[in-house]
């Protein structure tokens, strides 16, 4: 059975995924869509009968294998796989919630891997992987720390798998996107007279689709955020770091 599945499909960017994949891929058997808010999933399901929900824990390690089970039963063939889910903690490191952080770090960086190390052997030529990571991957963000060093583990990870499972013919792609209107958006926290471009989600999700496809290792929409990119490149990071800090109350 070919399937696509989204982490974090429960609605934001994961659910311009789902659209942009079931209008650009209509041949696939089944769309899984993995969140832990079930409400979500069900009404989200509620569009397509191929629409599977899968309710998941992500920040719990036992979670994996039952999304393993559910793989082999299904005799699943991964086209797909969008790893996307992901939480943000904003707040200086020291008044942070521990709780908080751990979950972040559990989200967004373990979880990505154990998805990853569940559904690659379920993967054969042609599929390829999207990571979803963020611009805040290119530098450290004091006032976003944790988030943007769990953020940097997941574009290392991609850029390395992009040369492993290059033999077998499947592709993981690093997504880098900028600011968007999500529920993870905090830009009431960035101080006054500071901002960043909102981008389209569902232009996102279909630029993501197309370059990965063609095999691209990176992605990062806009000029505006290739160029933030850029600058994160050049400049040491202590400068950049200093910069961005700047811009968190």
């Amino acid at each position: 059975m070919k399937i696509a599945i989204i982490t974090g499909g429960g609605g934001g960017l994961g659910s311009a995924f789902l659209t942009a994949i079931r209008n650009r891929y209509p041949g696939l058997d089944e769309y899984w869509i993995i969140d832990i808010q079930k409400e979500k999933l069900e009404e989200a399901s509620k569009a397509d009968r191929r629409i599977r929900p899968v309710v998941m824990n992500l920040s719990d390690p036992e979670s994996f294998g039952f999304l393993n089970d559910l793989l082999e039963n299904s005799s699943a063939d991964i086209r797909i796989l969008i790893n996307n889910a992901g939480v943000e903690t904003v707040a200086p490191f020291e008044k942070a919630p521990e709780k908080s952080l751990v979950n972040t770090v559990r989200v967004n960086s373990e979880a990505v891997m154990h998805i990853d190390k569940v559904c690659i052997p379920f993967m054969h030529e042609g599929s390829f992987i999207i990571h979803t990571a963020s611009i805040y991957a290119f530098s450290p963000v004091p006032g976003d720390a944790v988030y943007a060093a769990s953020k940097a583990f997941v574009r290392s990870l991609s850029l390395a798998l992009h040369e492993e499972l290059r033999e077998k013919g499947i592709n993981a792609m690093t997504l880098n996107p900028g600011g968007m209107k999500t529920s993870m958006d905090r830009s009431d926290l960035r101080r006054k007279g500071f901002s960043m471009p909102y981008l389209n989600m569902d232009e996102v999700a279909k630029g993501a689709l197309a370059k990965a496809e063609k095999g691209k290792a990176s992605y990062t929409p806009s000029i505006y955020y290739r160029l933030y990119s850029l600058f994160c490149k050049l400049l040491p990071h202590t400068l950049t770091a200093r910069t961005l800090g700047r811009n968190y109350k």
